[in-house]
């Protein structure tokens, strides 16, 4: 990650482990699953705009009761201080998601350490072999590439909540539809945006933790891994089909499809590699 080890030197891991274990023949690192509680920390980070739409809503409610009270010659300017109470909050969340940057990285570096203990474990476990003072943080854009979808996904998340709840009011400024009615619409708007950003989070801790499998991997000189289906109800066929078959890492039919790439894939890579007799 930015300001880590750049020298992108490989660790000569497959002499390392014959030298410790002469009769292993084949290394394997279990795979390295995100925790709940990761994902959830994520998600904290999301919530902090979801909160400004949810703690604005008697603040909209105020203006949509203010529109609707009015005669039909005043409607428009009623509409244009509704529309411009909309935009006052969309720039409470523009100052929130100015933040968001450094609150994602700061997440992303605990994930980054948490993974290189991880994986050092695994090596100790697997290969016999320490590591630990090798291993630094990842080279190359793992965590800026994160950090840039991250960032545009909040902003998605906030932007579609906007348009939901201007349809919202909108509509009922149209059709006088009574204010507890267009209420209950907002704060299921906000309800279902807060439960999005919660699938999101879950998803992108994923991401990042395949991501950086990937960069360890190439880090430690493996060139292949065996593909790890995730057992999920909902799955996709070409992934199951793919479970226990051996992949190199620069297979260019899986260029953007890799396990963890795709939307809410929880496929995993695990890392295997062939010893020298």
């Amino acid at each position: 990650m930015e300001g880590g080890d750049q020298r992108g030197m490989i660790i000569p891991l497959a002499q390392l482990v014959k030298a410790k274990r002469p009769r292993l023949r084949r290394l394997v690192l279990r795979p390295i699953e995100p925790t709940a509680s990761q994902a959830a920390d994520l998600a904290a980070i999301y919530f902090r705009t979801m909160r400004i739409w949810e703690s604005n809503r008697a603040r909209i409610m105020q203006a949509y009761s203010r529109s609707t009270a009015t005669t039909d010659a005043m409607v428009r300017d009623e509409v244009s201080w509704l529309e411009a109470v909309l935009q006052a909050i969309v720039g409470e969340v523009d100052v929130e998601l100015s933040g968001f940057q450094g609150l994602f990285t700061g997440w992303a570096n605990q994930m980054v350490q948490w993974h290189t203990r991880r994986i050092v474990q695994n090596l100790k476990y697997a290969g016999n072999v320490d590591l630990a003072s090798e291993l630094f943080s990842p080279a190359g854009n793992t965590v800026a590439d994160a950090l840039a979808r991250n960032s545009s996904l909040v902003r998605n998340v906030s932007d579609e909540t906007r348009a939901k709840i201007a349809d919202i009011v909108f509509r009922g400024v149209q059709g006088r539809i009574p204010a507890r009615e267009v209420a209950k619409e907002i704060a299921a708007a906000t309800g279902i945006a807060r439960k999005r950003a919660l699938r999101i989070a879950s998803d992108q801790a994923v991401k990042l933790s395949a991501a950086l499998d990937r960069q360890r991997m190439r880090d430690l000189g493996f060139t292949s891994f065996e593909w790890r289906h995730s057992g999920k109800l909902h799955y996709r066929d070409w992934h199951k089909a793919r479970n226990g078959k051996v992949f190199s890492l620069d297979d260019p039919k899986l260029r953007g499809d890799m396990p963890g790439d795709l939307p809410f894939c929880g496929c995993k890579a695990m890392a295997a590699m062939e010893l020298p007799e």
